[in-house]
């Protein structure tokens, strides 16, 4: 965990259990004799509107190392797909949305992200 003070444009980082890419950040002072704190502005990662929050500048936020992958379409489950990560053949459950998952066939490629031992399905590539 670092402080919100570390954070650098670019940062992934989970914030009350959403992760959040930090696209802005700026020093406030909320009052006369009040310290300063600082104004971040996340997008999500996983879609939906940009956050806005206010931390102290010691506030611990979790910095996380999130790479984005290609994977393979096996099959289809009621509302996951089953996914073969390209580079090392590793069978993964991946969470996506009702209109990747409706739009989705075998053999599909997929971008999708791994993190915390969770996959999320992010676009549909090319039919292979």
């Amino acid at each position: 965990m670092v402080s919100a003070s570390e954070l650098k444009k670019g940062d992934t980082f989970e914030y009350k259990g959403e992760i959040l890419r930090l696209t802005r950040k700026e020093v406030i002072a909320c009052g006369t004799h009040s310290h300063s704190k600082l104004k971040l502005f996340a997008d999500p990662l996983f879609g939906g509107a940009e956050k806005i929050m206010t931390l102290q500048h010691h506030d611990k936020v979790d910095i996380l190392d999130i790479k984005k992958k290609t994977g393979q379409v096996l099959a289809k489950l009621p509302d996951k797909l089953q996914i073969m990560d390209m580079v090392t053949y590793e069978t993964l459950d991946a969470e996506a949305s009702p209109e990747i998952i409706n739009a989705a066939t075998e053999n599909d490629e997929v971008i999708f992200v791994d993190y915390g031992g969770k996959a999320k399905i992010l676009e549909l590539g090319r039919k292979k």
